[in-house]
């Protein structure tokens, strides 16, 4: 196909040329943003394509908006040509032309790219007739648990092999495998006769619950990070099912190469993403409070606070860990505060002193931030160890006129679990939860001190 031919909204491409033109594309514009980030002093890796929309950390220097501005305004002609393409190839493979959204997004287009690829063309669908297919049951519901059951097992045995050999919680896990379970699960549903919409939604939803039993069943992964995995999941193995449901409608695809092909592909992502000398964002997280008491009584609670009586909150009953209470040996810039949680201490160097104005400090050591459970004894899952870390935090009071305290508590932390994105959702929503288990001590002791 021409380029004259590409840039004409009417007309198709068939598979191979989409092929040839989107990989032709693609190199040009990885190798000119390769070229402009080299001119720039930075690294540009494959990943960084997911990675860096990912990346909602902020704030951005001048030269970082000047660089991504520049990459954005040079994407714009591929954006296009990527559209087009895309567009026409639907229309090749008889696939309502809406589906084009799934080329903005990140990596699922990616995805979604493979399987256009793998497609054949409508005209040699449309002559195909559904008839039984002879590895799987006849009746509807037998079909629908094979379907689940197989997808479960392959989407458990690629979690597995990705976290033992990779070792990444990343997009490969959470974002490419969720929706290639709920697209395979319809594909192997539908092959052999007409489903509808709702029976799709169906059985990509019981394939995601089905994966996380099994997980949980092999003492993998505990409820805490299934659970807040679970959201994400279901939405994106919904996204899948529609994908699946299209392409399966009123006709046959061909099961095992559509299905297996994007999962080697996410191997490969996968791979790119453990290679990719990323740069984990930091965020911050700040919660405060009003203490009816002097700035100097607070300072005096907030340096080693007192035992914390039992949680009544939900989400410390879960295993997630939470403070109990904090001693400090020493004054001044050097001395060291342990906050002792329930999964053991946090080491934190003071490293700057204003009394009873300003106390911050770095973290030298931590302890797992949860329990995962699973049947019998607690689980080692590596997220555990090393994935959520806090880098440093701080306290602030300010007086207030009625001679009062502000009370500010400032944690700073990295989460290398990706995508960041949905991530910082759990990870703000918790740390804030523990801050004010301590503020709300500290108000506590601090205006009964004052009385």
């Amino acid at each position: 196909m021409k380029i004259t031919d590409i840039i004409k909204i009417s007309g198709e491409i068939n598979r191979r040329d989409f092929l040839i033109w989107g990989i032709a594309l693609f190199a040009i514009k990885y190798n000119l943003d390769r070229f402009l980030a080299m001119l720039a002093g930075r690294k540009w890796f494959f990943s960084e394509y997911w990675m860096q929309f990912d990346n909602t950390s902020g704030p951005y220097t001048d030269g970082d908006l000047k660089f991504y501005g520049f990459l954005i305004f040079l994407s714009l002609p591929f954006i296009w040509f990527g559209t087009l393409l895309t567009l026409k190839r639907l229309r090749n493979a008889a696939l309502p032309g809406w589906l084009v959204i799934c080329f903005f997004l990140p990596f699922i287009n990616l995805l979604f790219f493979t399987i256009l690829v793998t497609l054949p063309a409508r005209s040699v669908l449309e002559n195909k007739v559904v008839k039984k297919h002879p590895f799987l049951p006849a009746s509807k519901f037998g079909s629908a648990l094979a379907s689940v059951i197989i997808t479960s097992v392959v989407g458990v045995g690629f979690i597995v092999l990705l976290l033992e050999v990779m070792g990444d919680y990343g997009w490969s896990i959470f974002v490419g495998i969720p929706f290639i379970l709920g697209f395979c699960a319809v594909i192997i549903f539908g092959q052999s006769r007409t489903i509808e919409m709702r029976e799709a939604l169906s059985v990509a939803l019981s394939a995601v619950v089905t994966c996380s039993i099994f997980l949980f069943l092999i003492a993998f992964e505990g409820v805490i990070c299934l659970a807040m995995a679970f959201p994400i999941g279901v939405l994106l193995s919904a996204m899948g099912a529609v994908l699946g449901y299209y392409l399966i409608r009123k006709r046959t695809v061909p099961t095992l190469q559509i299905c297996l092909t994007p999962l080697l592909v996410i191997l490969l992502l996968s791979y790119t993403e453990h290679h990719n000398p990323k740069v984990l964002p930091v965020f911050k997280v700040l919660t405060e409070i009003e203490i009816e008491a002097p700035k100097q009584e607070v300072w005096n609670q907030l340096l080693a606070f007192s035992t914390i009586e039992e949680p009544v909150d939900w989400l410390f009953k879960t295993g997630i860990a939470y403070p109990t209470h904090s001693e400090i040996s020493g004054t001044g810039i050097g001395a060291i505060r342990e906050c002792h949680f329930t999964t053991g201490p946090f080491v934190e160097p003071i490293t700057h002193w204003e009394e009873p104005d300003y106390l911050a400090f770095s973290v030298r050591d931590q302890p797992p931030p949860m329990i995962e459970w699973s049947f019998g004894d607690a689980i080692e899952a590596a997220h555990l160890d090393g994935y959520f870390r806090s880098q440093k935090g701080s306290f602030e009071l300010t007086s207030l006129p009625d001679g009062g305290t502000l009370l500010k508590g400032t944690t700073w932390y990295t989460n290398d679990i990706w995508p960041v994105g949905y991530w910082k959702l759990w990870t703000d929503f918790i740390l804030h939860k523990i801050h004010m288990r301590v503020l709300n001590h500290i108000k506590t002791q601090a205006e009964l001190e004052a009385n």
